[in-house]
């Protein structure tokens, strides 16, 4: 049996899994990865430490099948997106990349996007590159001076492996590149102030083109054949679609995760037509087919944060048995889960979360079951801003494995609910890309749990979330000020 090596380079993890062409894993391994906030606002990565991170993932694999290791006949990756990575002309990191959730950059988005819309590219916000690049000319100009090339988190892994510089069309669509073309519109960066850059994004390659093989050093590292095809992957949100097999328009599906990312499957036609003024329209892993995505940054960290700070770790199964005794609404209580701001369905990186309407009777459940509603609210907020599509919903994504938080969506949103039973949904994507690469034929079909709506909760729900969006329009104002402070 051959096996393919299948990489996720998340913003807290890195995982890898080992899979035989007929699609079963011989085994996932994942470790930690650091991230850095050194000033309120930033959100980096130490490169060099996601590379060490990724080859320590690799050696675990290694280390746990010596048997198989020699059988791995080629290679794939996805990762998180935007941010920016850059290298010098040696191939050094020029600085700690920062991240997608970086909040430092302030920009009038509102003024620059639909001159970056007009021109089909994604609009803007401060976590995209060609935004970061500006804080870094201005704030750095002794790294922006050393900059040779820009791609994506994921490109930097490739790099390492292969030596090669490249990047695919869905990370690349995050900003600057036409999505339709296919090219990047270097005019953006003379408007930007950005001129000594041009030239320096990364090559573009389809998700599943081959861009690379293992090169010596890498092979001698990691134990792996020199030669190996390594695909150029693509963006993690894009992966976990694949993997969900959401090829087809009209599809539409969420990943609770860190980001609470919401997309419709789009044909080219209906890309067209559509203007992405808040959020974005990505290409996907499928030729002429699109993502519209709303991937709101109010995901499981505000539900994190609770669950570690106010229930103090407590056991899933208690929260969730205490949270089904508290009535929709939360008795009240409302919360906002802006916890890293917010970039879509609006764009404001000062926007905050926060708990409205507690009185002495309630408890910390309370505040609980408004954390996790919020949630619920962020994703109808998003889904109302996108095309309507099929009225089936797919969930994936770590916070889809609570039975709870799948229904009280499936709720929310009034539609039949599928969970994806398959938890490597991301690793699943790129292993089907390297079927595609590699041009292998080979059935695949995802297994799903199935949810019904319960009518008269979506109806509470509804009713909840026009408080909620009063809630959010009233805060505004006070988020824009703090905005203008910073």
């Amino acid at each position: 049996m051959q096996y393919f090596l299948v990489m996720d380079a998340g913003t807290t993890s890195i995982k890898a899994g080992l899979i035989s062409i007929d699609g079963k894993f011989a085994d996932i391994q994942n470790e930690p990865a650091q991230v850095l906030m050194p000033f309120s606002g930033a959100s980096e990565m130490d490169m060099n430490d996601v590379w060490e991170v990724a080859k320590k993932v690799i050696l675990k694999l290694k280390a746990n099948n010596e048997a198989l290791w020699p059988e791995v006949i080629a290679v794939g990756l996805s990762a998180q997106g935007d941010g920016l990575w850059a290298i010098d002309d040696k191939g050094r990191p020029v600085r700690n990349a920062m991240l997608w959730n970086d909040t430092r950059t302030v920009l009038d988005y509102e003024s620059l996007n639909p001159t970056l819309l007009a021109k089909n590219t994604t609009a803007m916000f401060p976590g995209a590159n060609i935004a970061e690049l500006t804080w870094l000319k201005k704030n750095e100009p002794e790294n922006y001076a050393k900059i040779a090339w820009i791609f994506h988190c994921k490109d930097w892994i490739n790099f390492k492996l292969t030596g090669q510089i490249g990047t695919d069309a869905s990370d690349a669509s995050t900003s600057l590149m036409n999505i339709y073309t296919k090219q990047y519109d270097e005019e953006i960066l003379d408007w930007l102030g950005l001129p000594e850059m041009k030239g320096k994004f990364a090559p573009i390659s389809t998700s599943d083109e081959i861009i690379g093989t293992i090169y010596p050093d890498a092979a001698e590292e990691l134990g792996l054949r020199v030669g190996t095809p390594v695909i150029a992957g693509c963006l993690d949100v894009l992966a976990i679609a694949t993997g969900c097999g959401l090829m087809k328009g009209g599809q539409r599906g969420s990943i609770v995760g860190t980001t609470l990312a919401n997309y419709v499957v789009m044909d080219e036609e209906t890309a067209r037509g559509c203007i992405a003024t808040n959020g974005s329209i990505l290409c996907h892993t499928k030729k002429d087919t699109y993502i519209r995505l709303m991937a709101a940054t109010a995901g499981a960290s505000a539900m994190d944060w609770m669950r570690r700070t106010i229930l103090d770790g407590e056991d899933f199964a208690k929260t969730d048995e205490e949270l089904a005794k508290i009535p929709i609404g939360a008795d009240g209580v409302m919360s906002t889960p802006y916890i890293n701001g917010e970039r879509a369905p609006f764009k404001l990186s000062s926007a905050s979360a926060g708990f409205y309407g507690i009185r002495a009777h309630h408890t910390k459940y309370h505040l609980a079951k408004a954390s996790f509603e919020s949630i619920a609210m962020a994703m109808a907020d998003c889904y109302a801003n996108l095309p309507k599509g099929d009225a089936e919903l797919y969930l994936a994504g770590g916070a889809a494995k609570s039975q709870y938080i799948c229904q009280m969506l499936c709720d929310c949103m009034g539609a039949v609910t599928y969970r994806f039973e398959e938890k490597e949904l991301g690793l699943m994507g790129i292993y089907r890309l390297i079927l595609d690469a590699l041009k292998i034929s080979q059935s695949v079909t995802a297994n799903t749990d199935k949810f019904e709506p319960n009518m008269e909760n979506h109806e509470k729900y509804m009713a909840l979330y026009k408080e909620y969006c009063v809630l959010k329009d009233s805060m505004m104002p006070f988020w824009r000020s703090r905005a203008a402070e910073e």
